[in-house]
């Protein structure tokens, strides 16, 4: 059995499942892998796909929407290893049809800390801090980074079992549970479908199992772009976004390049020689521990983009 928990706030069980959250439909919770604000930024959009018009006596399709943003207190020692995370949130109204972007730099008030993934709930707008179903939640994130560099991802959505316009948590834990009930299950694990092996290739993951300080070591199976297995472990606790080449040497072009690897791949100028090294992987939680040592869970959950 798996064991989540975000950041105190959100908290799930693992068993076995028919329906996993798949990235490519509405859902009532929408997870940010990444924000960053400062020197870099990010503007986060969230957008209600229910069409139900609004009317003198009923909300219609509206909602709340409940962000939490989870800001990482550098450790200057271990990247993969912050010394806090501490949580702002706050809640926002989405008429049918409306979509809401925001700067996170400002809409994220946490002062000093810059960087961490976000939660977004739906709400009941007509009780306070009710999580209810609606699945119709879509969003994306713009990333800036200090360099200039820029990139999109999507939010990872979970919808709710639950019939749509009644309260979610059913066990009145306070938490959201991904347990199969009030929201889908996390899935066993996760994909890298492709990496290329650039400096600038990075890695986000977010630990959804024990408290903020808890330890999950992370297995990841890799394989090179001849098919050639490779394996490497990493602990981290509660969120971190780091180059590949960070995570661990076998990203890096050089140590691919000394493996058995097709040499005709990566082939960017059409002579049949590979220019650049490629591969993917599997990423897989073994175990969650205390500080202390002592094991919470044999089997972790995690989520997270490349």
């Amino acid at each position: 059995m798996k064991s989540s928990l975000f950041a105190a706030a959100l908290v799930g069980s693992l068993l076995a499942s028919n329906a996993f959250a798949d990235g490519r439909k509405p859902g009532s919770v929408l997870i940010f892998p990444v924000h960053r604000s400062g020197a870099a930024f990010t503007v986060l959009s969230v957008t209600n796909t229910n069409l139900t018009p609004q009317t003198r006596i009923s909300f219609g399709g509206s909602t709340n929407i409940h962000y939490q943003y989870v800001n990482v207190v550098a450790n200057p020692a271990n990247a993969f290893r912050p010394l806090a995370c501490v949580i702002f949130d706050r809640v926002e109204f989405l008429t049918p049809a409306d979509t809401l972007s925001v700067l996170t730099a400002c809409h994220n008030a946490t002062a000093g800390l810059q960087e961490g993934y976000v939660v977004v709930d739906a709400e009941d707008p007509s009780l306070f801090r009710t999580p209810w179903s609606h699945n119709n939640l879509i969003g994306s994130e713009l990333v800036v980074s200090a360099s200039g560099v820029i990139y999109s991802t999507e939010a990872i959505p979970f919808s709710s079992p639950v019939n749509a316009g009644n309260a979610t948590d059913l066990n009145q834990n306070q938490r959201l549970d991904f347990d199969g009930l009030e929201y889908e299950k996390v899935a066993e694990q996760l994909y890298i479908d492709s990496f290329i092996a650039l400096a600038g290739s990075q890695l986000s993951l977010l630990n959804l199992t024990g408290a903020e300080s808890d330890i999950n070591t992370i297995y990841l199976s890799v394989w090179n772009d001849n098919e050639f297995p490779l394996s490497a472990t990493i602990d981290f606790n509660c969120w971190f976004d780091q180059p590949l080449v960070r995570v661990s040497p076998l990203f890096t072009d050089d140590f691919l390049r000394r493996t058995p690897q097709d040499p005709r791949e990566l082939d960017l100028t059409c002579d049949g020689i590979g220019d650049l090294e490629t591969g993917w992987a599997i990423i897989d939680s073994i175990g969650v521990r205390n500080p202390g040592g002592l094991q919470i869970s044999a089997d972790g959950a995690v989520l997270g983009s490349i």
